[in-house]
């Protein structure tokens, strides 16, 4: 049975005799009712505080489940996810090793294709060196029988040489006049070697001479007999010279009488040198006597020096 605080308020006791004070007891009934009253007004908000709580508590255990479903889910996934990491890490390594193993095979195929091109490209240059040492031994021999062929001539030159030579050297000792003509020669020589200077003066203050055009042709016929002379004796020259050289090879080879003939093969050479020097004179005063215009007093020298001929001429 419920009692409400009006109940309380309200409720009525029969009459006795020497029964309770009715002022106490209404007093007493009153705050009956007040604190009934404060109990059911509390009682009703711990009920709804209870269902708040419940409320509170059922969002709390529905989050629970939702977080265990989620750590449950994400506890699933971390599996499957090592599991995967750990199925892709196998498969990685097993796919290094078998890239690993092909490089190593594909790396020891080069290598041993590269060892294999070196021994036959060693094997190629010891054939080559062999081949070209065999073609220089062949050459050697064949210079050294050229160098003997060649030594057997140069005798044989020597030889006919020497005897060139001899029958040269009796024709000038036979000359008695050859000394005289040799001073005679050198003066010639000498004075000749001076000139070119005053050629050049001459030349630079009659620049503008009509004689000696006039006259040119004449000395360029001059010029170019002297030349061709020179030309033949310098020719004459150069054969001593290597007649001289092959002589004094032989000298060291032959006995005490080949160095007299070699100091007389010396004394030609130097005659046809200095034969040689005169016609270079003779060339440069013919151009000077052309430069001047062909004075009376220098063609007359050169007129009588082409009718003598060359130096071979004069003493032959």
């Amino acid at each position: 049975m419920k009692i409400s605080p009006i109940d309380i308020r309200q409720h009525t006791f029969e009459k006795g005799f020497r029964g309770y004070d009715i002022d106490d007891v209404n007093a007493f009934l009153n705050s009956l009712s007040q604190e009934w009253e404060r109990v059911m007004n509390e009682n009703k908000m711990l009920k709804m505080q209870l269902e708040i709580a419940e409320k509170e508590l059922n969002k709390l255990r529905d989050v629970e489940m939702t977080l265990f479903r989620t750590l449950k889910t994400a506890e699933d996934t971390s599996t499957k996810i090592t599991e995967q990491a750990n199925k892709a890490a196998e498969k990685y390594l097993e796919e290094s090793r078998r890239k690993t193993d092909e490089t190593i095979a594909e790396t020891r195929r080069k290598a041993s294709m590269i060892v294999q091109d070196a021994e036959n490209e060693a094997k190629y240059i010891r054939e080559e060196i062999i081949n070209e040492l065999k073609n220089q031994e062949r050459d050697f021999k064949a210079m050294e029988k050229y160098r003997d062929n060649l030594v057997v001539q140069l005798k044989s030159l020597v030889n006919n040489t020497n005897e060139t030579v001899e029958r040269f050297e009796k024709k000038f000792s036979e000359d008695s006049s050859f000394a005289q003509k040799m001073e005679g020669i050198k003066q010639q020589v000498t004075e000749a070697a001076n000139k070119p200077t005053q050629a050049e003066i001459a030349k630079n203050e009659d620049n503008e001479d009509q004689t000696a055009s006039e006259e040119e042709p004449v000395a360029e016929d001059a010029v170019h007999e002297a030349a061709e002379q020179a030309g033949e004796q310098a020719g004459e020259a150069s054969v001593t010279a290597s007649v001289d050289d092959l002589s004094e090879e032989s000298a060291h080879s032959a006995d005490d009488g080949a160095d007299h003939r070699n100091d007389n093969h010396d004394a030609a050479a130097d005659a046809l040198a200095e034969v040689e020097k005169m016609a270079n004179a003779r060339r440069a005063t013919q151009e000077l006597e052309v430069d001047k215009g062909a004075n009376d007093d220098q063609t007359a020298p050169e007129e009588s020096s082409k009718s003598k001929g060359s130096f071979f001429d004069e003493i032959g």
